[in-house]
């Protein structure tokens, strides 16, 4: 159990770059109020339980991916209440 938590989190801490977005922020709604609204869009995380903190942000780089490829530049992510099990990553897209 102990390697498995290592290797947990050499993954997560040798991955962050993978999770960039370039041209795609994250702000709060509070941000948006002057950018246009163009959709939503969903990230679904590919992986579950142990794993699903690496699965939470390979979901949101795909809702960033998905947001820039339907003209956005800006995400607002929905909360996920503490300790809820995730199965998609709605997030708001803006034109900012």
């Amino acid at each position: 159990m102990k390697r498995a938590a290592l290797i947990l989190a050499v993954l997560a801490a040798c991955t962050p770059k993978i999770y960039d977005t370039a041209d795609v922020a994250e702000r709060s709604a509070a941000d948006v109020a002057s950018c246009q609204f163009i959709g939503t869009v969903r990230g679904i995380p590919a992986v579950f339980g142990p794993l699903k903190d690496i699965g939470l942000k390979d979901a949101r780089r795909a809702a960033k991916v998905k947001a820039k490829e339907v003209g956005g530049n800006t995400v607002v992510f929905e909360p996920i209440p503490e300790g809820a099990e995730v199965y998609d990553v709605p997030a708001k897209v803006y034109a900012c």
